[in-house]
């Protein structure tokens, strides 16, 4: 089932060369998502910062976002 995104936190451990995220939902439930790789890392961070709503699925471990309009550049 997918839970919204409230709040995350990132760390990045460069000894060992991964990082983690930690995802608080709605509920104030959590979720610690580790060890993550510095290029899934980004990304996530990426889809995090620029988009709103993100929700994430703990059972199939999938992260989404809701559908945005297609905006008409022809004016």
């Amino acid at each position: 089932m997918q839970k919204r995104i409230s709040y995350y936190d990132v760390d990045w451990d460069r000894r060992v060369g991964s990082g983690g995220l930690w995802l608080t939902f709605d509920d104030r439930s959590c979720v610690d998502l580790r060890p993550i790789a510095l290029e899934e890392l980004g990304l996530l961070c990426n889809v995090l910062r620029a988009e709103k709503p993100v929700y994430y699925d703990p059972e199939s471990e999938r992260f989404s976002t809701q559908r945005d309009p297609v905006q008409d550049t022809k004016s």
